[in-house]
């Protein structure tokens, strides 16, 4: 009997092991974050304890019937096919019929921008780092919001990093932004426990930058700058109305100023300053008790005034420079001034800076008027 030849055909199913050295890699790369939508996958939201829960994706599918598959791959377990991705964000992008919404060019264009974004802030010494003092608060019937994202994006731009991931906040907009005596004071007497601490806090912290971001009231965040300590290195942040966020302008200066005096009074100690920056303080709009024996100055943009003439950090600088001038040509007039009787037109960092570069052992004190209801 002739013996036949038996061939036996093993089939070696490739496993989807990844290596370890991958794993860590990635991990490493994504900074333990899910790198479509930054949550960090290396702790317990609950119980706040180290668990890892990130999971490995492929963004070219391991298997030739999964999503986004691509035979021209052979290693489908590389570095460069893998993203670092939560539960959620895993099973939506590998879901059927989703790859037309989550390519592979799109998921490799996240992974690419979320990883460097990673290098860059790794990058950053300690000279880099800031600690935040966001402070909200509505503006009459308007509400405020500052996202994080918001701050974060302003920071890596100005090549800086917050020293802690929870920012110190003072938080108003739960209340409605009132124009009565009452409101002003227990608002006032709230900055200054707030800022009672956070001045404890960076004297205990050793810390040498502070980054501030601030929307609400004029007169709020006039006094949120009057106590802000001036030794200290300091950031200001605007946001900006045109849609490009909170992140300072890398262009040139174009804000200039002027300082004038509109009317001279016949007391010695009774002055007026208005602030003609984002809008004109209307004169005729002025309350009874500016009469005949205020002087009034006025310092404004040099053009009319609008919204967007604050673009660059050296526009602030600028106005901070023409501000504590013109407060001393009213100083130098006015020998006995104790008070000066302020109606502000201006912007939230310029609001801040005003309260900020005051001598608070020379120069007279600021009495704010709120102008918001104010026309033109």
């Amino acid at each position: 009997m002739q013996e036949k030849n038996i061939r036996i055909i093993f089939e070696i199913k490739k496993g989807r092991g990844i290596k370890e050295n991958t794993k860590i890699l990635l991990f490493a790369k994504a900074a333990g974050r899910c790198e479509l939508c930054n949550e960090l996958v290396i702790k317990d939201k609950t119980t706040n304890e180290n668990f890892i829960w990130g999971e490995k994706a492929h963004i070219y599918a391991f298997s030739d019937n999964g999503p986004r598959p691509n035979k021209n791959i052979v290693d489908k377990n590389n570095i460069n096919n893998l993203l670092l991705a939560c539960p959620n964000c895993h099973e939506k992008i590998d879901k059927k019929g989703q790859d037309k919404y989550y390519s592979a060019d799109y998921l490799r264009e996240v992974k690419s921008k979320h990883e460097e974004r990673v290098k860059l802030l790794t990058s950053f010494d300690q000279r880099k780092q800031t600690k935040v003092l966001k402070m909200i608060a509505n503006i009459n019937n308007e509400t405020v919001k500052l996202p994080t994202i918001d701050i974060i994006n302003a920071l890596i731009k100005e090549r800086l990093y917050p020293c802690e991931e929870k920012f110190e906040e003072i938080n108003f907009s739960d209340n409605p932004g009132l124009n009565n005596g009452v409101y002003w004071k227990s608002k006032r007497q709230e900055i200054n426990q707030k800022l009672t601490k956070f001045h404890s806090d960076l004297i205990r912290e050793k810390i040498e930058h502070i980054s501030i971001f601030g929307l609400g009231p004029i007169p709020l965040l006039m006094f949120l700058g009057s106590k802000l300590d001036n030794k200290i290195k300091t950031s200001v942040f605007q946001r900006h109305r045109d849609g490009e966020g909170w992140a300072w302008n890398k262009g040139k200066s174009k804000a200039v100023y002027k300082f004038k005096i509109v009317k001279k009074g016949v007391n010695e100690e009774k002055v007026a300053l208005l602030l003609s920056l984002s809008g004109f303080v209307n004169k005729k709009l002025l309350p009874d008790i500016i009469n005949e024996e205020y002087s009034i100055y006025e310092l404004s943009l040099a053009k009319k005034p609008n919204y967007n003439f604050l673009r660059t950090k050296k526009d602030l600088s600028n106005f901070e420079k023409e501000f504590t001038t013109a407060i001393s040509e009213i100083k130098n007039k006015h020998e006995n001034l104790k008070n000066i009787d302020t109606f502000p037109a201006i912007p939230a960092p310029v609001a801040i800076i005003c309260g900020r570069a005051l001598n608070k052992n020379s120069d007279p004190k600021l009495r704010v008027f709120n102008t918001s209801n104010k026309g033109k």
